[in-house]
């Protein structure tokens, strides 16, 4: 039976690992949100993937602050 993923299409996309320092208790709140997330809707828990999710919800605002043109 194939895992189900929340977020398919960021499979094709490239990656990198990186190290992102947090306050504990940010770390803590993202932790528990992502458990949370993974009771209600299965799978696995992910600060990374909730990251992306919160980063793509404000990359408009974020490459605005950049002075780059919203695709």
């Amino acid at each position: 039976m194939r895992k189900r993923n929340a977020v398919p299409e960021l499979e094709m996309r490239a990656y990198r690992t990186t190290g992102v320092h947090l306050p504990a208790d940010l770390w803590e709140l993202l932790n528990r949100v992502a458990f949370e997330r993974a009771k209600q809707r299965g799978g696995r828990a992910s600060v990374s993937a909730l990251l992306v999710e919160m980063i793509e919800k404000n990359r408009r605002a974020l490459e605005l602050e950049l002075g780059k043109t919203v695709r």
